[in-house]
């Protein structure tokens, strides 16, 4: 169960209440925004199963559905809208064409908002690619301040038995490359130095 999608683990519980109301029914079923995990086609399909099941002929039930998709307003009977002002909630009946447009606009809203984060998500990801590049340029400076270096990046070349100090620029820097966790804890060895002497 862990391994399952949010829709998915909704189907099966769906499929599991809808199993236990064929065998031993209950007179009403509240669901509170079943479907919310749910994409458009299973949405679909879990309305027309919830419409057949309330005008079942051997086990008719009551559903009461909390959605904010135009798939159960679509199957609903009666539709009723809750609003909240100073601190108050009030229910007010609605017609099909009330509720659907009503749903219609949060989706769209909805879609504006995933649309804004996606740009936002845009524009943060071109500001993270700008940050790397720049703290590689910053990297690389630094590398090239190693490489400028001191005389004791030669008395170490010397001690592992290299007797040219005098290399050319490519090599150097394909040595460094290969050798950067040399390079690490060969710098820390200096600092311990300095920090001895």
């Amino acid at each position: 169960m862990s391994q399952l999608s949010g829709g998915q683990k909704a189907l099966v519980a769906m499929a599991l209440i809808f199993a236990i109301q064929r065998c031993d029914p209950a007179p009403f079923y509240i669901f509170d925004e079943l479907d919310q995990a749910l994409d458009s086609t299973h949405r679909t399909a879990v309305a027309a199963l919830i419409q057949r099941q309330a005008n079942s002929t051997s086990n008719p039930t009551q559903f009461i559905c909390t959605t904010f998709r135009p798939e159960l307003v679509q199957v609903a009977n009666k539709m009723y809208g809750i609003s909240h002002q100073n601190k108050v909630s009030n229910i007010h009946s609605m017609k099909k064409d009330d509720g659907l447009a009503f749903v219609a606009n949060l989706v769209s809203e909805e879609v504006k908002v995933k649309e804004s984060n996606l740009e936002a998500g845009s524009d943060i990801g071109s500001n993270n690619r700008k940050q790397e590049n720049s703290s590689q340029r910053m990297d690389d400076n630094g590398d090239e301040e190693e490489e400028d270096g001191s005389i004791e990046d030669h008395e170490e070349e010397e001690d592992d038995g290299q007797t040219s100090p005098e290399r050319s620029p490519d090599v150097e820097a394909v040595k460094k490359r290969k050798g950067d966790k040399k390079n690490s804890s060969s710098t820390g060895k200096r600092r311990n130095r300095r920090s001895n002497n």
